[in-house]
């Protein structure tokens, strides 16, 4: 609204119109122009929408008799308040055809309504039940919401959320679980034994009313994992599966035998055995229709350590089969391994452990009779046949049921080599010589921090479990030897003087696979047997020295003692590499007896063959 003052100006005095202008135009605002209003109030006492939370929508809830105490938790967010007025909650349920405007019952939140949790014990929500109208030991199908207000009588009400109560019928005390105590350290199991178990173990629970039969499973999960790496909670509502604790369910304790265990995870989706599983498991109670888990569940990690061996008449143990060879697994394709072998014309099969069916667990697998050669199968197989002996490298993949047998001859695959500075890293990789299974041997000349890898072929090319194979050490992990490892490893390299090296691969321990690298510049022939003046018995620095000829060879010819003892040592003190009699011929550097001399004293040729691991004195 405006108020118009007009005046007219004659012949005054500019001061007096100024002055009488500024006097009339006071009283006319005064009492001609109407009072703006600004009174209105803004109380800013609005509530923020909010959400419920636990229990989850579509619930259920079966009350426990026998553990009255038990607490219900019902939870929701916060509702975001005004300027000053404190937001309260009201937790109220109906049934779920019923009407939240008249519930069956409507409750102040935890600290008197402050709270945006109520807690309700099993027996105070049976009472309120049977108030209700429900019968005991039924199931109501009821719908709950909380309602925010402040005093303001503002109000704000969540969406409710379905929830299957049962009232007290039959109850099971709480219970707790003891065994196999939670770990995520990896239990290595043989899949196909029934003599070792997984021993469960749990306290009793007793059912309400007395007299009530509680039979117990025990229920498996897969652990999971969100986007970030983190483990998810268990869902033990559906189970990958569940086992039947001892005496049909009464025992308070499952044993499981390992084949039992490896079993049942095959027929859930677990089938790649080579594949370590994650589970986490817990103990189901069961009296009636009433179900109660036990307070925990344990994390238990297994890996069905799958053993291959071979056996065969053309193998080092021939059919024997406490002689026969297991096979190292291969880590980039699991459920294959593999072995360096010498085999001679013949047949073999493959079985996984050192038994032979119908030994309880025990298996064999040969080429399947249906199927082109390199096919396996363990059910009416035939013997896998070798045409020609030589040094192979047998793959056997149990995942595709496929097999391998390759010779450095005709697959450029079969005997380790090395590939590296001392050769240019030029393919194919120089082949080294073989001392036994798993085990091979090279002398090469090298120059200090000359690196290098082991490799089994002629190619790079090592995508599939059938090509390539290389080796590299992984020295964040105490120089430990690792297969086709990929990135982040590092290659071989001797810190030695300049020289010739003996570079020895050795994979007869199949868990453990190691390598060595010891200077070969010099190799003495040391004992009581050399007959030589100047030389004393055992004593490293006065003895003679060998002289090397190539290709791993020593030689020297000297006076011997009659039925004597000599050793060869690779340096003019002990602590260096030395060899030992491995019988019929064969060197062993691992420990063993010494060599003995003829049984006629005189002059003789000592050869030592390193890279076949052989000797003669003659």
């Amino acid at each position: 609204m405006y108020c118009i003052f007009k005046m007219t100006i004659n012949n005054l005095d500019m001061k007096k119109i100024i002055s009488y202008a500024f006097i009339l135009i006071s009283m006319i605002f005064m009492d001609s122009c109407k009072k703006l209003d600004f009174d209105y109030e803004t109380t800013g006492e609005a509530i923020g929408a909010f959400k419920l939370i636990n229990p989850a929508d579509n619930s259920a809830v079966l009350l426990n008799s026998a553990a009255p105490a038990t607490p219900v938790v019902f939870s929701w967010s916060a509702a975001s308040k005004g300027v000053n007025a404190a937001v309260t909650y009201s937790w109220k349920i109906a049934l779920k055809t019923g009407d939240l405007k008249a519930p069956l019952f409507q409750l102040a939140s935890d600290n008197a309504g402050a709270a945006t949790t109520l807690t309700l014990t099993h027996k105070s929500l049976d009472s309120l039940l049977e108030k209700a109208g429900i019968a005991a030991n039924a199931k109501a199908a009821l719908k709950w919401t909380v309602v925010a207000t402040n005093s303001t009588k503002t109000e704000q009400e969540a969406n409710p959320f379905n929830i299957d109560i049962t009232r007290f019928g039959i109850g099971i005390t709480a219970f707790t679980i003891f065994a196999p105590a939670s770990s995520t350290t990896i239990t290595n199991t043989n899949p196909s034994s029934t003599t070792d178990f997984f021993n469960f173990r749990w306290q009793k629970a007793i059912a309400a009313p007395a007299g009530n039969t509680v039979r117990y499973k025990v229920a498996i999960v897969q652990k999971t994992f969100d986007a970030n790496g983190n483990a998810l909670a268990p869902d033990f509502s559906r189970p990958l599966f569940t086992i039947a604790s001892n005496s049909n369910g009464v025992d308070t304790f499952a044993n499981v035998s390992y084949k039992q265990m490896s079993d049942s995870l095959s027929a859930h989706g677990l089938s790649n055995l080579s594949i370590p599983s994650l589970l986490q498991w817990t103990v189901i109670a069961t009296s009636g229709t009433f179900s109660s888990q036990a307070n925990y569940f344990n994390d238990l990690y297994i890996a069905r350590e799958v053993k291959v061996y071979v056996v065969g008449a053309a193998t080092p143990g021939g059919w024997d089969i406490a002689l026969s060879t297991r096979m190292i697994e291969d880590p980039r394709f699991p459920g294959t391994y593999f072995t360096y072998i010498q085999l001679t014309a013949g047949e073999f099969k493959f079985v996984n452990g050192q038994a032979w069916p119908p030994s309880p667990g025990a298996v064999d697998w040969g080429q399947d009779p249906a199927l082109p050669a390199g096919n396996i199968t363990d059910n009416n197989e035939n013997n896998i046949s070798v045409a020609t002996a030589g040094v192979y490298r047998i793959t056997f993949d149990l995942v595709n049921k496929k097999y391998y047998l390759q010779t450095a001859v005709a697959n450029g695959i079969g005997g380790m080599g090395m590939i590296g500075a001392f050769q240019g890293w030029s393919q194919p990789a120089t082949k080294m010589g073989y001392i036994g299974v798993n085990k091979f041997l090279l002398l090469a000349n090298m120059n200090t921090n000359d690196e290098f890898k082991f490799h089994d072929g002629n190619d790079w090319n090592n995508s599939a479990n059938n090509l390539h194979r290389w080796f590299a050490v992984d020295n964040n992990n105490g120089g430990k030897m690792v297969i086709d490892p990929g990135a982040g490893y590092d290659n071989f390299k001797w810190t030695g003087a300049n020289g010739r090296v003996r570079a020895i691969w050795d994979g007869s321990n199949t868990t453990n696979l190691t390598y060595s690298l010891t200077p070969a510049t010099e190799m003495r022939v040391v004992g009581n047997g050399v007959n030589v003046a100047g030389v004393n018995d055992w004593d490293p620095p006065t003895s003679p020295q060998m002289t090397y000829t190539g290709n791993g060879i020593w030689t020297i010819t000297l006076p011997l003692r009659a039925a004597k003892e000599i050793k060869f040592v690779s340096g003019n003190a002990w602590g260096a590499f030395d060899y030992e009699d491995g019988g019929n011929g064969k060197l062993q550097y691992d420990g063993g007896p010494n060599f003995a001399t003829p049984a006629a004293a005189g002059t003789y040729t000592i050869t030592l063959n390193e890279q076949s691991g052989t000797y003669s004195i003659l």
